[in-house]
């Protein structure tokens, strides 16, 4: 199973205005970046944005994921699923899992309700394989 560790690189957070809104809307959008190898190691940089509708706060954090496998047969695997146009499931799961306390730290110092999306179920396998990962 390969280890998985993250960077962060930036955190930006502003709320522009403290007046009462009777609904809000939480958009929460994750952006990976084109992997990069080092050897038989990845880096997968990404960008997670929340923005509100209405426009009255925002939040940025900026980080990079970085995945070692233990073995050869696991960096072919990740090497096919870094490879392919979407990314990996499980990649975007540990970065959601990872960020969601920044990010509930941050709408909270903000008075913003946390923005919380519904899990996708994580078994530790891909679709086509069985490998897990390991933070």
């Amino acid at each position: 199973m390969p280890t998985i560790g993250f960077r962060i690189d930036s955190i930006r957070a502003e709320r522009y205005s403290f007046e009462p809104i009777p609904q809000l809307n939480i958009n929460m959008n994750l952006v990976l970046g084109r992997p990069a190898k080092k050897d038989s190691n990845y880096m997968v940089e990404f960008v997670i944005r929340i923005d509100c509708s209405p426009p009255i706060a925002t939040m940025d954090v900026k980080g990079a994921v970085f995945i070692s496998p233990l073995n050869v047969e696991e960096a072919k695997k990740i090497d096919e699923d870094l490879s392919k146009p979407s990314p990996p499931q499980p990649i975007v799961n540990m970065v959601f899992s990872y960020t969601l306390p920044i990010i509930t730290f941050l709408s909270r110092e903000l008075g913003l309700p946390p923005p919380i999306q519904i899990a996708v179920p994580f078994t530790g396998k891909s679709s086509e394989g069985t490998y897990e990962y390991h933070m």
